[in-house]
Protein backbone atom coordinates (compact mmCIF):
# COMPACT_ATOMS: atom_id res chain seq x y z
CA UNK A 1 0.00 0.00 0.00
CA UNK A 2 1.53 3.26 -1.15
CA UNK A 3 0.84 6.78 0.12
CA UNK A 4 -0.16 9.33 -2.52
CA UNK A 5 0.70 13.02 -2.71
CA UNK A 6 -2.97 13.71 -1.89
CA UNK A 7 -3.18 14.07 1.90
CA UNK A 8 -4.62 10.99 3.59
CA UNK A 9 -4.80 8.95 0.37
CA UNK A 10 -3.27 5.56 -0.44
CA UNK A 11 -3.35 3.10 -3.33
CA UNK A 12 -2.79 -0.65 -3.60
CA UNK A 13 -2.55 -2.40 -6.94
CA UNK A 14 -2.48 -5.81 -8.66
CA UNK A 15 -0.90 -6.48 -12.06
CA UNK A 16 -3.25 -7.93 -14.67
CA UNK A 17 -1.07 -9.82 -17.19
CA UNK A 18 -3.93 -10.51 -19.62
CA UNK A 19 -4.64 -6.76 -19.88
CA UNK A 20 -1.07 -5.53 -19.40
CA UNK A 21 -2.02 -2.97 -16.78
CA UNK A 22 -2.56 -2.51 -13.05
CA UNK A 23 -5.88 -2.67 -11.25
CA UNK A 24 -5.94 -0.08 -8.47
CA UNK A 25 -7.85 0.33 -5.22
CA UNK A 26 -7.79 3.56 -3.25
CA UNK A 27 -8.00 4.29 0.45
CA UNK A 28 -8.89 7.61 2.08
CA UNK A 29 -8.18 8.23 5.75
CA UNK A 30 -10.94 10.21 7.44
CA UNK A 31 -11.62 11.02 11.13
CA UNK A 32 -15.19 9.72 10.77
CA UNK A 33 -13.93 6.43 9.35
CA UNK A 34 -11.68 5.28 6.52
CA UNK A 35 -13.03 4.70 3.01
CA UNK A 36 -11.93 2.22 0.35
CA UNK A 37 -12.92 2.78 -3.28
CA UNK A 38 -13.23 -0.22 -5.64
CA UNK A 39 -11.22 -2.43 -3.26
CA UNK A 40 -8.94 -5.26 -4.33
CA UNK A 41 -7.82 -8.21 -2.21
CA UNK A 42 -5.31 -7.34 0.51
CA UNK A 43 -2.01 -9.15 0.79
CA UNK A 44 -0.41 -9.59 4.20
CA UNK A 45 1.50 -6.30 4.12
CA UNK A 46 -1.55 -4.35 2.94
CA UNK A 47 -3.64 -5.93 5.69
CA UNK A 48 -1.14 -4.87 8.35
CA UNK A 49 -0.99 -1.33 6.96
CA UNK A 50 -4.77 -1.00 6.80
CA UNK A 51 -5.06 -2.19 10.41
CA UNK A 52 -2.47 0.42 11.45
CA UNK A 53 -4.49 3.11 9.66
CA UNK A 54 -7.70 2.18 11.48
CA UNK A 55 -9.49 -0.31 9.23
CA UNK A 56 -12.54 0.49 7.07
CA UNK A 57 -15.87 2.14 7.79
CA UNK A 58 -17.11 2.51 4.21
CA UNK A 59 -16.58 0.87 0.82
CA UNK A 60 -17.48 2.86 -2.30
CA UNK A 61 -18.07 1.00 -5.56
CA UNK A 62 -18.04 3.21 -8.66
CA UNK A 63 -19.63 0.63 -10.99
CA UNK A 64 -21.02 -2.91 -10.91
CA UNK A 65 -17.83 -4.46 -12.33
CA UNK A 66 -15.68 -2.95 -9.59
CA UNK A 67 -17.28 -4.64 -6.60
CA UNK A 68 -14.10 -6.76 -6.55
CA UNK A 69 -13.40 -7.69 -2.90
CA UNK A 70 -16.09 -5.44 -1.41
CA UNK A 71 -18.13 -8.30 0.10
CA UNK A 72 -15.11 -9.91 1.78
CA UNK A 73 -13.87 -6.61 3.21
CA UNK A 74 -17.35 -5.70 4.40
CA UNK A 75 -17.50 -8.96 6.35
CA UNK A 76 -14.00 -8.48 7.73
CA UNK A 77 -14.32 -4.85 8.85
CA UNK A 78 -18.07 -4.34 9.19
CA UNK A 79 -17.91 -1.56 6.61
CA UNK A 80 -20.94 -0.21 4.74
CA UNK A 81 -21.06 -0.64 0.95
CA UNK A 82 -22.19 2.45 -0.99
CA UNK A 83 -23.00 2.91 -4.68
CA UNK A 84 -25.73 4.42 -6.85
CA UNK A 85 -29.19 2.87 -6.98
CA UNK A 86 -28.77 1.84 -10.62
CA UNK A 87 -25.52 -0.01 -9.90
CA UNK A 88 -26.88 -1.59 -6.71
CA UNK A 89 -29.61 -3.37 -8.67
CA UNK A 90 -27.04 -5.22 -10.80
CA UNK A 91 -24.46 -6.09 -8.13
CA UNK A 92 -24.13 -9.59 -6.71
CA UNK A 93 -23.83 -8.28 -3.15
CA UNK A 94 -25.89 -6.40 -0.60
CA UNK A 95 -25.56 -2.60 -0.71
CA UNK A 96 -26.07 -0.70 2.54
CA UNK A 97 -26.59 2.79 1.19
CA UNK A 98 -27.11 4.47 -2.18
CA UNK A 99 -25.84 7.85 -3.38
CA UNK A 100 -26.70 10.24 -6.17
CA UNK A 101 -25.12 13.05 -8.17
CA UNK A 102 -23.79 15.86 -5.98
CA UNK A 103 -23.76 13.90 -2.70
CA UNK A 104 -20.75 14.35 -0.43
CA UNK A 105 -20.24 10.61 -0.15
CA UNK A 106 -17.45 11.04 2.41
CA UNK A 107 -15.64 14.09 3.72
CA UNK A 108 -14.31 16.11 0.78
CA UNK A 109 -15.48 13.65 -1.93
CA UNK A 110 -18.52 14.41 -4.12
CA UNK A 111 -20.44 12.09 -6.44
CA UNK A 112 -20.25 12.93 -10.16
CA UNK A 113 -22.79 10.98 -12.21
CA UNK A 114 -21.48 9.99 -15.66
CA UNK A 115 -24.04 9.61 -18.41
CA UNK A 116 -24.05 6.98 -21.19
CA UNK A 117 -21.19 4.88 -19.84
CA UNK A 118 -21.07 1.08 -19.93
CA UNK A 119 -23.44 0.85 -16.95
CA UNK A 120 -26.31 3.16 -16.11
CA UNK A 121 -25.21 4.29 -12.64
CA UNK A 122 -21.44 4.67 -13.04
CA UNK A 123 -19.98 7.64 -11.22
CA UNK A 124 -16.72 9.39 -10.41
CA UNK A 125 -15.58 11.06 -7.19
CA UNK A 126 -14.53 14.71 -7.15
CA UNK A 127 -11.99 15.67 -4.46
CA UNK A 128 -12.47 19.41 -4.76
CA UNK A 129 -9.77 20.67 -2.41
CA UNK A 130 -7.15 18.50 -4.08
CA UNK A 131 -8.34 19.28 -7.66
CA UNK A 132 -8.53 15.52 -8.16
CA UNK A 133 -11.05 13.13 -9.72
CA UNK A 134 -11.26 9.36 -9.18
CA UNK A 135 -12.83 7.16 -11.87
CA UNK A 136 -13.55 3.44 -12.00
CA UNK A 137 -13.99 2.22 -15.59
CA UNK A 138 -14.94 5.53 -17.22
CA UNK A 139 -11.35 6.24 -18.27
CA UNK A 140 -8.36 3.88 -18.38
CA UNK A 141 -4.80 5.00 -17.62
CA UNK A 142 -3.10 3.37 -20.60
CA UNK A 143 -0.52 3.73 -22.01
CA UNK A 144 1.24 5.18 -18.98
CA UNK A 145 1.00 8.97 -19.09
CA UNK A 146 -2.02 8.93 -21.41
CA UNK A 147 -5.65 7.84 -21.31
CA UNK A 148 -7.96 5.56 -23.29
CA UNK A 149 -11.51 4.22 -23.17
CA UNK A 150 -12.84 0.72 -22.85
CA UNK A 151 -13.35 -1.22 -26.12
CA UNK A 152 -16.22 0.21 -28.18
CA UNK A 153 -18.36 -2.89 -27.72
CA UNK A 154 -18.68 -2.08 -24.02
CA UNK A 155 -20.90 0.92 -24.83
CA UNK A 156 -24.43 1.07 -26.18
CA UNK A 157 -23.48 4.35 -27.93
CA UNK A 158 -19.80 5.31 -28.11
CA UNK A 159 -20.50 8.87 -29.27
CA UNK A 160 -22.82 9.55 -26.32
CA UNK A 161 -20.30 7.97 -23.93
CA UNK A 162 -17.52 10.26 -25.13
CA UNK A 163 -19.72 13.36 -24.90
CA UNK A 164 -20.83 12.29 -21.43
CA UNK A 165 -17.23 12.31 -20.24
CA UNK A 166 -17.06 16.06 -20.86
CA UNK A 167 -18.58 16.32 -17.39
CA UNK A 168 -15.09 15.51 -16.09
CA UNK A 169 -13.65 18.49 -17.99
CA UNK A 170 -15.96 20.85 -16.11
CA UNK A 171 -14.23 19.82 -12.87
CA UNK A 172 -10.84 20.97 -14.24
CA UNK A 173 -8.87 18.26 -12.42
CA UNK A 174 -5.11 18.41 -12.05
CA UNK A 175 -5.01 14.79 -10.84
CA UNK A 176 -6.92 11.80 -12.25
CA UNK A 177 -6.92 8.63 -10.15
CA UNK A 178 -7.95 5.58 -12.16
CA UNK A 179 -9.21 2.16 -11.17
CA UNK A 180 -7.45 0.56 -14.15
CA UNK A 181 -4.01 1.55 -15.46
CA UNK A 182 -1.69 4.38 -14.44
CA UNK A 183 -3.07 7.49 -12.73
CA UNK A 184 -2.27 11.01 -13.95
CA UNK A 185 -0.68 13.26 -11.32
CA UNK A 186 -0.43 16.49 -13.29
CA UNK A 187 -2.21 18.06 -16.26
CA UNK A 188 -5.19 15.69 -16.08
CA UNK A 189 -7.61 18.10 -17.75
CA UNK A 190 -5.35 18.39 -20.78
CA UNK A 191 -5.00 14.58 -21.01
CA UNK A 192 -8.79 14.19 -20.86
CA UNK A 193 -9.28 16.82 -23.54
CA UNK A 194 -6.77 15.07 -25.84
CA UNK A 195 -8.56 11.73 -25.34
CA UNK A 196 -12.04 13.07 -26.12
CA UNK A 197 -10.89 15.09 -29.12
CA UNK A 198 -9.07 12.05 -30.52
CA UNK A 199 -12.36 10.12 -30.47
CA UNK A 200 -14.83 12.74 -31.77
CA UNK A 201 -12.79 15.65 -33.10
CA UNK A 202 -14.38 19.09 -33.15
CA UNK A 203 -17.75 17.68 -32.02
CA UNK A 204 -16.50 17.72 -28.41
CA UNK A 205 -16.07 21.50 -28.81
CA UNK A 206 -19.77 22.06 -29.53
CA UNK A 207 -22.68 22.31 -27.16
CA UNK A 208 -26.16 23.70 -27.69
CA UNK A 209 -27.92 26.16 -25.43
CA UNK A 210 -30.64 23.58 -24.76
CA UNK A 211 -28.01 21.08 -23.54
CA UNK A 212 -26.59 23.32 -20.81
CA UNK A 213 -27.07 22.53 -17.13
CA UNK A 214 -28.36 25.60 -15.29
CA UNK A 215 -27.92 25.93 -11.54
CA UNK A 216 -29.79 28.42 -9.38
CA UNK A 217 -27.92 30.85 -7.15
CA UNK A 218 -28.97 33.29 -4.42
CA UNK A 219 -26.22 35.45 -2.94
CA UNK A 220 -25.60 38.79 -1.29
CA UNK A 221 -28.75 38.75 0.79
CA UNK A 222 -30.91 37.85 -2.21
CA UNK A 223 -30.06 40.79 -4.49
CA UNK A 224 -27.81 38.59 -6.59
CA UNK A 225 -29.92 35.71 -7.86
CA UNK A 226 -30.83 33.77 -10.95
CA UNK A 227 -29.47 30.70 -12.72
CA UNK A 228 -26.30 30.18 -14.69
CA UNK A 229 -24.59 27.51 -16.74
CA UNK A 230 -20.93 26.81 -17.43
CA UNK A 231 -20.17 26.59 -21.14
CA UNK A 232 -16.43 26.91 -21.73
CA UNK A 233 -15.18 23.95 -19.70
CA UNK A 234 -17.77 21.64 -21.30
CA UNK A 235 -16.34 22.36 -24.74
CA UNK A 236 -12.63 22.51 -23.93
CA UNK A 237 -12.09 26.28 -23.77
CA UNK A 238 -8.70 27.25 -22.35
CA UNK A 239 -8.03 30.97 -22.78
CA UNK A 240 -11.60 32.27 -22.89
CA UNK A 241 -14.37 31.77 -20.35
CA UNK A 242 -18.01 31.29 -21.42
CA UNK A 243 -21.07 31.34 -19.18
CA UNK A 244 -24.80 31.85 -19.74
CA UNK A 245 -26.83 33.57 -17.02
CA UNK A 246 -30.57 34.15 -16.66
CA UNK A 247 -31.69 36.92 -14.29
CA UNK A 248 -35.29 37.33 -13.06
CA UNK A 249 -36.77 40.83 -12.77
CA UNK A 250 -34.98 42.97 -10.18
CA UNK A 251 -31.92 40.71 -9.91
CA UNK A 252 -28.22 41.51 -10.27
CA UNK A 253 -25.20 39.46 -11.35
CA UNK A 254 -21.92 40.39 -9.63
CA UNK A 255 -21.22 43.79 -8.05
CA UNK A 256 -19.98 46.69 -10.18
CA UNK A 257 -16.38 45.83 -11.10
CA UNK A 258 -13.58 46.31 -13.61
CA UNK A 259 -10.73 44.05 -14.72
CA UNK A 260 -7.03 44.82 -15.03
CA UNK A 261 -6.21 41.99 -17.46
CA UNK A 262 -9.40 40.30 -18.69
CA UNK A 263 -11.47 41.94 -21.40
CA UNK A 264 -15.13 40.85 -21.45
CA UNK A 265 -18.11 40.83 -23.79
CA UNK A 266 -21.83 40.31 -23.15
CA UNK A 267 -24.28 39.08 -25.80
CA UNK A 268 -28.00 39.33 -25.04
CA UNK A 269 -29.80 36.10 -25.93
CA UNK A 270 -33.26 36.92 -24.56
CA UNK A 271 -34.99 39.77 -22.76
CA UNK A 272 -34.00 43.35 -21.94
CA UNK A 273 -31.22 43.38 -19.33
CA UNK A 274 -29.34 46.51 -18.36
CA UNK A 275 -25.66 47.21 -17.81
CA UNK A 276 -24.80 49.61 -15.02
CA UNK A 277 -21.53 51.56 -15.39
CA UNK A 278 -19.96 54.51 -13.51
CA UNK A 279 -21.19 56.80 -16.32
CA UNK A 280 -24.77 55.52 -16.36
CA UNK A 281 -27.03 52.54 -17.02
CA UNK A 282 -27.53 51.16 -20.51
CA UNK A 283 -30.72 49.28 -21.36
CA UNK A 284 -30.05 46.44 -23.81
CA UNK A 285 -32.14 44.22 -26.05
CA UNK A 286 -31.93 40.85 -27.73
CA UNK A 287 -28.96 40.61 -30.10
CA UNK A 288 -26.88 43.34 -28.43
CA UNK A 289 -23.10 42.94 -28.06
CA UNK A 290 -21.57 44.98 -25.22
CA UNK A 291 -17.78 45.18 -24.82
CA UNK A 292 -15.97 45.86 -21.53
CA UNK A 293 -12.31 46.81 -22.06
CA UNK A 294 -9.82 46.48 -19.22
CA UNK A 295 -9.38 49.34 -16.76
CA UNK A 296 -11.82 51.80 -15.23
CA UNK A 297 -13.72 52.53 -18.47
CA UNK A 298 -14.78 48.90 -18.63
CA UNK A 299 -16.42 48.78 -15.17
CA UNK A 300 -19.82 47.08 -15.37
CA UNK A 301 -22.64 45.32 -13.55
CA UNK A 302 -25.34 43.19 -15.18
CA UNK A 303 -28.83 43.87 -13.80
CA UNK A 304 -32.41 43.21 -14.87
CA UNK A 305 -34.71 46.21 -14.48
CA UNK A 306 -37.32 44.79 -16.86
CA UNK A 307 -40.50 42.87 -16.05
CA UNK A 308 -39.31 39.59 -17.65
CA UNK A 309 -36.37 37.22 -17.39
CA UNK A 310 -33.20 38.16 -19.27
CA UNK A 311 -30.58 35.71 -20.56
CA UNK A 312 -27.05 36.79 -21.43
CA UNK A 313 -23.89 35.08 -22.70
CA UNK A 314 -20.86 36.25 -20.72
CA UNK A 315 -17.57 35.87 -22.56
CA UNK A 316 -14.18 36.89 -21.22
CA UNK A 317 -10.49 36.18 -21.15
CA UNK A 318 -9.29 33.74 -18.49
CA UNK A 319 -6.12 35.08 -16.86
CA UNK A 320 -4.65 33.18 -13.89
CA UNK A 321 -3.36 36.37 -12.22
CA UNK A 322 -6.32 38.68 -12.72
CA UNK A 323 -6.89 41.79 -10.59
CA UNK A 324 -10.43 43.20 -10.27
CA UNK A 325 -11.55 46.47 -8.65
CA UNK A 326 -14.99 47.06 -7.07
CA UNK A 327 -15.77 50.83 -7.03
CA UNK A 328 -18.91 50.64 -4.84
CA UNK A 329 -17.12 48.92 -1.95
CA UNK A 330 -13.53 49.98 -2.68
CA UNK A 331 -12.32 46.37 -2.79
CA UNK A 332 -9.58 44.68 -4.82
CA UNK A 333 -9.64 41.00 -5.83
CA UNK A 334 -6.30 39.30 -6.45
CA UNK A 335 -6.89 36.07 -8.34
CA UNK A 336 -4.24 33.37 -8.28
CA UNK A 337 -4.37 29.76 -7.04
CA UNK A 338 -6.28 31.13 -4.04
CA UNK A 339 -8.22 34.35 -4.59
CA UNK A 340 -7.91 37.12 -2.00
CA UNK A 341 -10.21 40.16 -1.60
CA UNK A 342 -8.79 43.23 0.15
CA UNK A 343 -9.82 46.82 0.82
CA UNK A 344 -8.13 49.24 -1.57
CA UNK A 345 -7.43 51.70 1.26
CA UNK A 346 -5.56 52.76 3.25
CA UNK A 347 -2.75 52.94 0.71
CA UNK A 348 0.50 51.90 2.41
CA UNK A 349 3.95 53.38 1.96
CA UNK A 350 6.51 51.10 0.29
CA UNK A 351 8.45 50.52 3.54
CA UNK A 352 5.39 50.29 5.82
CA UNK A 353 6.02 47.70 8.53
CA UNK A 354 9.63 47.04 7.48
Amino acid sequence: MQALSIPGAYVWSRWQPERHLQFNAHLFIRPEGNVAVDPLALDEQDSVKLAELGGLAQIVVTNRDHSREAAALKERFGAQIVTTAAEAQAMPLAVDRTCQDGDEIFSGAFVVALQHQKSAGEFALHLRRERAVLVGDAVIGSPTGALCLLPDEKYADVRSAVLGLRRLLTLQPEVLLVGDGASIYGGATERLSVLLHARLGVEVNRINLDELTFESFVEGGGDYRGSDAEVGWWIGAEKLGYRVVTLPPGAKFCPLHSHALEEELFFVLEGEPSVRTPSGTLKCRRGDFIAFPTGDRGAHQLINQSASDATVLLLGMAHPNEIAFYPDSNKVLLASRQSVILRAEPVLEYYDGE
